[in-house]
């Protein structure tokens, strides 16, 4: 628990292979019980990606910042599509290699700074806006 909500963090290792964003199938069953956990829930979900400090530089991630958020955006579509979560309620974030846990400079440290966390957000005032929809540009 922190002060933005509840924090399930998941490390790269048991969800995706080194520099992919595809989740590992072996992980859906676990996924699909955290999923089961959280759906009876209103509050809004954040994915937050994480990597460690060593670069990546691939055709499909040209920095940590695309992996990150790449890893994010694959469990909130798994969120959506596969577990039937609202879009509106989930946002993804990829914070690279800026905020980690531990120190980068050893190999325990980096493992677990390559994580996605998923954030059940605590509910305030500023969670009941109004829909979208009903919105009015201010100009």
């Amino acid at each position: 628990m922190t002060t933005r909500g509840l924090v399930i963090s998941l490390r790269e290792a048991g969800f995706f292979d080194s520099g992919s964003a595809g989740i590992k199938p072996a992980a859906f069953a676990l996924l699909a019980e955290i999923a089961r956990i959280l759906q009876p829930f209103a509050n809004p979900l954040s994915f937050e990606g994480h990597t460690d400090n060593q670069p990546i530089r691939s055709p499909a991630f040209p920095s940590n910042w695309e992996l990150s958020s790449a890893r994010a955006t694959s469990l909130a579509r798994y969120f959506i599509e596969r577990q039937g979560f609202a879009p509106e309620k989930l946002s993804v974030t990829g914070y690279g290699e800026y905020r980690p846990v531990t120190t980068n400079d050893t190999e325990a440290g980096r493992a677990m700074n390559r994580r996605v966390d998923i954030v059940l957000l605590e509910m305030t005032s500023g969670d009941k806006e109004i829909p979208a929809l009903d919105r009015r540009p201010p100009f």
